[in-house]
């Protein structure tokens, strides 16, 4: 009879043990759980610049529009299209593509290319790109330092680069984007 008593008193303590062991496993994934949650995240605004993907974030996006009418500027930097009038607002149109020495993105024609209103501060400018493409969204640990293999000219605007599905994705620096609007391209 005591062997019986023994033998069930140690089925019971493994028992407990597995459910003690069970019971932290549990405690540990919620943890895990609530400390995914926690990770700040970045939405961003992806875009298509030739054949390369960038993005800016979307909290200095104000807007996006396809159809305007520009008006041309003389004796502004090659990568000032001219302005735009936007609801009252004029705003110069920025071809990110010469800033950055990737060649230009096409005005001329019947379609305009999309432009983006980005802002910091009080400072706003219209880039235009070839395409939108989706918000994605990524945890600010993600981001990381710009690839070491672009150009210098490129590498001033990019402030990092992140993984967006297969695709790496340069992410603009839009406070250096926004410099040679303010200071009419002296730098």
């Amino acid at each position: 009879m005591s062997d019986f008593n023994t033998e069930t008193e140690r089925t019971m303590s493994l028992a407990e043990k597995a459910e003690e062991i069970l019971a932290r496993r549990a405690d540990s994934l919620a943890r895990e759980s609530a400390e995914e949650e926690v990770t700040d995240r970045i939405s961003l605004l992806l875009f298509r610049i030739g054949e390369e993907w960038y993005a800016v974030r979307v909290s200095e996006v104000r807007e996006i529009f396809q159809e305007y009418r520009m008006t041309s500027v003389p004796c502004v930097p090659d990568y000032i299209q001219g302005v735009v009038n936007v609801r009252g607002e004029i705003l110069s149109i920025t071809d990110p593509a010469k800033l950055m020495k990737l060649g230009f993105i096409e005005l001329e024609g019947e379609v305009r290319p999309p432009a983006i209103v980005i802002i910091k501060g009080d400072v706003a400018t219209a880039l235009v790109v070839d395409e939108i493409g989706d918000i994605a969204e990524v945890a600010s640990e993600d981001i990381e330092p710009p690839v070491s293999i672009i150009d210098r000219a490129q590498a001033e605007f990019i402030s990092g680069s992140v993984h967006v599905g297969e695709a790496m994705v340069g992410l603009i620096n839009t406070e250096r984007m926004l410099e040679p609007v303010v200071t009419g391209g002296r730098s």
